[in-house]
């Protein structure tokens, strides 16, 4: 029979959380966003394509607290600074967490990664919908133009189609046209 050290039991942790990362990337970031924003009416919560990046650190920083307890043997220092990354970890989570694009029946909203001030448009301050048409296996997009000159971007995916009727229904309501343009691929 073998016994293990402790820090063993850090090392396997650091290859789950390194395993999984990948995978946890994927539904967290939509998961940890809807969580916060959403509420009753609103038809989906988005998570920005450049908060992605900031989650994977998040994730990072989770990865080297234990790995960092199993290469230093458990040490004062290791623990320190195993306790620093977690909490890192959590103001990245956090500060990603508040980067959302917002799509409701009352109105558009969003708020950018790494700011504290949240747009929020209600549908009559829609001044232009445009609707850049992609080619065959790429991903379209909606852009909505307010009065004030800001914008927000949607990708035309399959959780817009989940909720597109009502979108259609609102912008019939209120009397809005999309423009349809073919996608360049200098258009993101």
């Amino acid at each position: 029979m073998k016994y293990y050290e402790t820090r063993h039991i850090f090392l396997a942790i650091a290859v789950m959380i390194a395993i999984a990362s990948p995978l946890l990337l994927g539904f967290v970031p939509q998961t940890i966003v809807d969580l916060i924003h959403y509420k009753k009416g609103i038809w989906h919560v988005y998570v920005p394509t450049e908060a992605y990046p900031v989650y994977a650190v998040g994730l990072l920083l989770l990865f080297l607290s234990p790995l960092l307890l199993f290469l230093m043997r458990n040490s004062k220092v290791a623990i320190l600074l195993s306790i620093c990354c977690i909490l890192f970890s959590g103001i990245t989570f956090f500060t990603a967490s508040q980067a959302y694009t917002l799509l409701s029946e009352d109105s558009l909203s969003y708020a950018p990664l790494f700011s504290m001030k949240d747009h929020i448009y209600t549908w009559d301050e829609v001044e232009k919908i445009i609707y850049y048409e992609a080619d065959e296996g790429e991903m379209s997009d909606y852009e909505f133009l307010f009065h004030d000159g800001n914008s927000i971007k949607i990708k035309d995916d399959l959780y817009l189609s989940g909720y597109g009727f009502k979108l259609r229904d609102q912008l019939e309501k209120m009397n809005l046209n999309v423009e349809k343009v073919k996608k360049t691929s200098s258009v993101p």
